[in-house]
């Protein structure tokens, strides 16, 4: 009889991606995400779910879009407040509060580990100390907040599930987060809705739940100065996030009053929608992060406005997009570990586990650990001192990025097809 374990590495090279797609872990992550994007579509982020700090920039400045485009955020704080007041609604069921409550003490983790002072490269090492008190508390956090099924052998499940909402808040050693930790939390929240200790949530309370722990995430990033993680500089969609993008166009698919995708970039929608949709809040945090033209430093959302007609269309390319540059990266999926429950490295036609062809890891270990130390030009930034992937604006040795898509190296914004 298969046991709980605690989740292992099994992806050492490119070639092992071809095991993974056959594995049930990939069934189950795909069931997943199918799941939640069926279940938020036409749903709206509940009331003062989301921090609207965190996407707003400061002072009076504007930021050129394009010759027609033009975004100008408000006038608040520069930086997000202190941890907000749990926000909890009787139509939740108590374990979408419960997670909430959860993620409401996280920020208030955050608050008692101020960043330490002084000029940092590539992350502020007082995220690590961060870290270090969530994984101490994690757990007996969850069992404080959520209620198990009676059957359920409670502290197994949590041997597998807590390394995946672990993993979620970006790497304490590197010092990032990108789209395999956001991964993560999928694989974390898959597990809840596995064991229907989120029972059939409607799509407000699994907003709501995004909402929470991308606002957490974004406080770090900002907090931190965390680095993107494995980005594709300007060339990728975002510097951190994917699949928000999708929940957010999963949003507007079937919701006759969603705004048209060519005015998505405007500051009228961005304003009207960033409190609802997670598409629309994204965007308006690269608006906050990055100066200067936003068709040069964000192409691929800039292709998709300007060549896209239907939010149908954009969910589609979205998801395309995600197979491709999250689920098939060797980059991204290297980091995703592998319990013998919740995600197993088994054959889902033959039951028998896959094959594990380990490398030698020294070199890259070695690598990571000399990270902070050995670089020597400090990377482009935001506004915000986070660092960031240069735009070529940004850097006049590097050629200008080419207006017309069909010139791209990647093939990701051939899914945006307005045929």
């Amino acid at each position: 009889m298969t046991n709980w374990s605690t989740p292992t590495k099994k992806i050492y090279d490119a070639s092992d991606l071809k095991n993974f797609k056959n594995s049930i872990a990939f069934v189950k992550l795909q069931r997943s995400l199918d799941f939640i994007m069926e279940t938020v579509q036409g749903c709206k982020v509940p009331k003062d779910m989301l921090n609207m700090d965190i996407v707003t920039r400061s002072g009076k400045q504007s930021t050129k879009v394009s010759s027609i485009v033009t975004a100008i955020p408000e006038n608040t704080q520069s930086m997000p407040p202190p941890s907000p007041t749990p926000i909890l609604t009787n139509e939740f069921s108590s374990n979408t509060s419960g997670l909430i409550n959860i993620f409401n003490e996280l920020n208030r983790l955050i608050d008692e580990t101020p960043p330490l002072k002084g000029p940092t490269r590539f992350g502020n090492l007082a995220c690590r100390t961060w870290h270090d008190k969530v994984n101490v508390c994690l757990t007996s956090l969850i069992k404080e907040n959520l209620q198990f099924p009676t059957r359920l052998d409670v502290d197994g499940f949590l041997l597998e599930a807590v390394y995946y909402i672990q993993n979620s808040f970006g790497s304490k050693i590197r010092l990032d987060y990108g789209t395999g930790h956001e991964l993560s939390f999928i694989a974390f929240l898959g597990a809840l809705l596995d064991y229907k200790i989120l029972d059939c949530p409607k799509g407000e309370e699994l907003l709501a739940v995004f909402a929470k722990y991308y606002d957490l995430v974004r406080r770090l990033i900002l907090d931190y100065n965390l680095e993107p993680a494995g980005s594709h500089g300007v060339w990728g969609l975002d510097d951190h996030f994917h699949f928000m993008y999708i929940i957010g166009a999963c949003q507007f698919n079937t919701d006759k009053l969603a705004p048209v995708v060519s005015r998505v970039l405007t500051s009228q929608v961005i304003n009207s929608y960033k409190q609802s949709n997670l598409y629309i809040n994204a965007i308006a945090f690269i608006f906050k992060l990055k100066m200067g033209p936003f068709n040069e430093h964000s192409p691929i959302i800039y292709d998709i406005h300007t060549t896209v007609y239907s939010w149908a269309k954009v969910k589609q390319g979205l998801i395309r997009m995600y197979m491709v540059e999250v689920l098939g990266k060797f980059p991204v999926i290297q980091h995703f570990w592998f319990g013998d429950i919740l995600y197993p490295w088994t054959d889902i036609k033959t039951g028998k586990e896959l094959p594990v062809y380990q490398k030698d890891n020294q070199n890259e270990e070695k690598s990571v650990q000399s990270h902070n130390t050995n670089i020597k030009i400090n990377p482009p930034s935001s506004r915000a001192g986070i660092p960031m992937t240069a735009a070529p604006w940004a850097n006049t040795a590097r050629p200008s990025v080419p207006h017309n898509r069909h010139t791209t190296p990647t093939t990701t914004t051939s899914n945006y097809s307005s045929k």
